[in-house]
C-alpha cells in the first residue's frame, strides 16, 4: 500500500447554481438532496462533498446521475479505482477540518487535491467498499420505508376526509403539553429534538441526539406525541415521536386525547391543509410563529369515530414498522462507523 496525494484517486469539479427544472434525477446542495432537476451535471457513482457554509465537508454518495449545485463538489473516481471506496475514503479523512476560514468556511481543489492518503490495490478497495455499502444500502431501504409509510397514510388520510361527513376542530383531538423544563433538569443522555432534527413534511421522527449540549429550558415529551414545528410553520414539520425527551421550545408538543384516534391527529397536524393554515395565522415576518390556540380551533374532516379508530389502527401498524426500521438503522450506521477506520486506515 503505498501513499499518493488525493488527487491521485479522484478528480473534483464544481457543481452548477440552476438546475434544469424536472424531476427525473435529485438534486444535492451541501447538506444532500434538496429536490429534484431535468438534467445531471454528474455520472452514477458520484461523491457529492460540501463546499462551502455549515455543511462544508459533509460527504453524500449518488448511485445514479445527478444534479449537483454550486454550494458542492463533484468527487470522480479516477479510471482503476472504486467509486464507492471513493465516497468513504472521503467520509473516514474528515473533510471539514482542511476548510478554509471561519466566518463562511470553504474547501478548495487546491486543498483535497494535496491530501495525502494511502492507494490500496483495487481488491482491496472493493472488499471495503462492498462491506460498508451493504450497511448503507440496508439503511437507504430503511429510509425507502418510512417514506412510503408515509405516503400510505397521507393517501388514505386524504381518502377518508373527502368522504366525511363532518369536522372536528384539532383541540378535540389533542392538548398541548405546556410548562418549560429547565436545563438542570435534563440529564445529558435523554433525547434531544430540535426543529432541525425534524424533516420536511415526514410524518416519522427518526432523527435525534442527546440532550448534552442543552443549556435552555425545554418541553418534555414522550414516544406517541406529536411534534408540530411552530417556528415558521411553511417548513412543514410535524410528524410522531418514536422515543421520550425534550424538544425546542420553537415546537408545540400535542399529545392525542385519546390513543385509538392518534393516527388522525397525527395525519391532521401533517397535512398540507393545516400546515397552509399555520402559514396564514403565524405572528411574524421573517421568523413566523403560529400559536396552539390557532391550531386547535382550525377544524380538519372527521370520518366517524369507527372509521377514525380503524385508520388509527392502520396508521399504527405503519409507524411500528417504521420504528423498528428506524432502530435497525441507528445501529447498522453505529456498525458502518465502528468499521470505517478499520477497512480505510
Amino acid at each position: 500500500m503505498t501513499g499518493v496525494a488525493l488527487g491521485d484517486l479522484v478528480t473534483f469539479s464544481n457543481g452548477r447554481s440552476r438546475p434544469v427544472p424536472g424531476t427525473r434525477y435529485r438534486t444535492f446542495g451541501a447538506n444532500g438532496v434538496i429536490g429534484t432537476s431535468g438534467g445531471f451535471n454528474a455520472g452514477p457513482g458520484s461523491t457529492i462533498v460540501g463546499r462551502v457554509g455549515s455543511y462544508c465537508g459533509a460527504v453524500h454518495y449518488s448511485p445514479d446521475r445527478c444534479w449537483v449545485t454550486d454550494n458542492a463538489i463533484i468527487a470522480t473516481a479516477r479510471d482503476g479505482v472504486n467509486p464507492r471506496y471513493v465516497h468513504y475514503l472521503l467520509k473516514r479523512l474528515g473533510l471539514n477540518r482542511y476548510r478554509m476560514g471561519s466566518g463562511q468556511p470553504l474547501l478548495t481543489h487546491a486543498i483535497l487535491n494535496g491530501l495525502a492518503v494511502r492507494r490500496p490495490n483495487r481488491a482491496e478497495q472493493d472488499a471495503a467498499a462492498s462491506v460498508l455499502g451493504a450497511l448503507d444500502d440496508k439503511i437507504e431501504v430503511n429510509g425507502r420505508i418510512a417514506a412510503c409509510g408515509d405516503a400510505l397514510v397521507r393517501a388514505r388520510y386524504d381518502e377518508a376526509a373527502a368522504a366525511a361527513a363532518s369536522a372536528v376542530p384539532i383541540g378535540d383531538l389533542g392538548e398541548l403539553v405546556r410548562g418549560n423544563v429547565p436545563p438542570q433538569r435534563i440529564g445529558r443522555d435523554e433525547n434531544y429534538i430540535a426543529l432541525e432534527h425534524m424533516p420536511k413534511r415526514h410524518m416519522w421522527l427518526s432523527t435525534w441526539t442527546d440532550a448534552s449540549g442543552v443549556t435552555s429550558a425545554k418541553l418534555r415529551f414522550a414516544a406517541g406525541d406529536v411534534l408540530f414545528g411552530k417556528l415558521r410553520p411553511a417548513f412543514h414539520k410535524a410528524g410522531l415521536a418514536f422515543v421520550d425527551g425534550v424538544a425546542s421550545t420553537d415546537v408545540l408538543v400535542v399529545r392525542p386525547k385519546d390513543a385509538a384516534r392518534r393516527g388522525w391527529l397525527l395525519a391532521a397536524l401533517a397535512s398540507d391543509e393545516v400546515v397552509a393554515h399555520a402559514c396564514a395565522v403565524g405572528d411574524g415576518t421573517k421568523m413566523p410563529r403560529v400559536r396552539w390556540q390557532d391550531i386547535a380551533a382550525f377544524t380538519v374532516p372527521w370520518p366517524g369515530d369507527g372509521a377514525a379508530r380503524s385508520f388509527g389502527g392502520f396508521a399504527a401498524a405503519l409507524a411500528r414498522r417504521v420504528e423498528a426500521a428506524t432502530a435497525e438503522t441507528a445501529a447498522l450506521a453505529e456498525l458502518r462507523d465502528t468499521l470505517l477506520p478499520e477497512l480505510i486506515p
